[in-house]
């Protein structure tokens, strides 16, 4: 059984429902999305075959506004329901932004590492960044996570800088959406917790890795695939195409943490 299934009944126990809507846009349909846990505006518009204007338009926002957890957004609809209600992704946005077969993306794929032991050679000359390394030995040992695994993708997201916030809002070390923030303090990590202090930053990106990697069944590709698209669209479309470099990244900078 796809791991969506599983991942379907963690959500649900969360209250996080999707449901079918009839508002209209244009000459379009549209459905209600109710945004989850990793949720991007971006990865919600590609798997629906828009743009990311098209679909804050369609909600009135601006493009750039931080996606809270709970929100209601109206998605147009230009393609054929599914028989449950919600709609699936056009053919043409499944060629440009799905692997060739998103289901087996992880089970093929053969990463290709860098040399083990050998950190990035920006983070080798960067005393200040260096200084965070017990951060994560002592982040990644409390959530029994591997430590090569938040370190890369730390890396990969920020290169370990906190003073990074993206276009998007997503914020520090971990690249951490305000929504996803208060996910992780409110049921992950359950005690207060500041997305902009560096070291609970790094806290709240192991403890969300630690998560996915027990709703992904500790495959690591999934769970790389899952922190950078979303858990809901990682179950329900599979490994965007954008994902897969972002896995290889990732993958091939693991050994460098080792």
């Amino acid at each position: 059984m796809r791991l969506h299934f599983r991942l379907s009944a963690v959500l649900l126990s969360l209250g996080l429902l999707i449901t079918a809507g009839a508002a209209g846009f244009a000459t379009s349909a549209a459905r209600t999305y109710v945004v989850r846990p990793g949720d991007s505006l971006w990865a919600i518009s590609r798997a629906d075959g828009l743009t990311v204007d098209q679909l804050a338009a369609a909600n009135n926002m601006n493009p750039n506004a931080v996606l809270l957890i709970g929100r209601q957004l109206t998605v147009p609809v230009s393609s054929a329901a599914t028989v449950d209600g919600s709609s699936a992704p056009s053919s043409s946005v499944t060629a440009a932004s799905q692997s060739a077969d998103p289901w087996s993306f992880c089970s093929t794929f053969s990463p290709n590492g860098g040399p083990v032991g050998v950190l990035p050679t920006v983070l080798q000359d960067s005393p200040d960044r260096l200084a965070l390394q017990p951060l994560f030995v002592e982040w990644a040992d409390h959530y029994d996570l591997s430590l090569p695994l938040l370190e890369a993708i730390t890396w990969q997201e920020s290169g370990w800088q906190q003073g990074v916030v993206s276009s998007t809002g997503a914020v520090g070390a971990g690249q951490i959406m305000p929504g996803t923030a208060t996910f992780i303090r409110d049921t992950l990590i359950g005690e207060p917790v500041d997305v902009n202090s560096v070291s609970d930053n790094i806290r709240m990106s192991a403890a969300f890795l630690s998560y996915l990697a027990g709703v992904e069944g500790d495959n690591r590709c999934m769970t790389i695939a899952a922190y950078y698209e979303g858990p809901y669209n990682l179950a329900k479309y599979g490994v965007f195409q954008e994902t897969d470099a972002y896995v290889a990244s990732v993958e091939a900078l693991i050994p460098e943490f080792q």
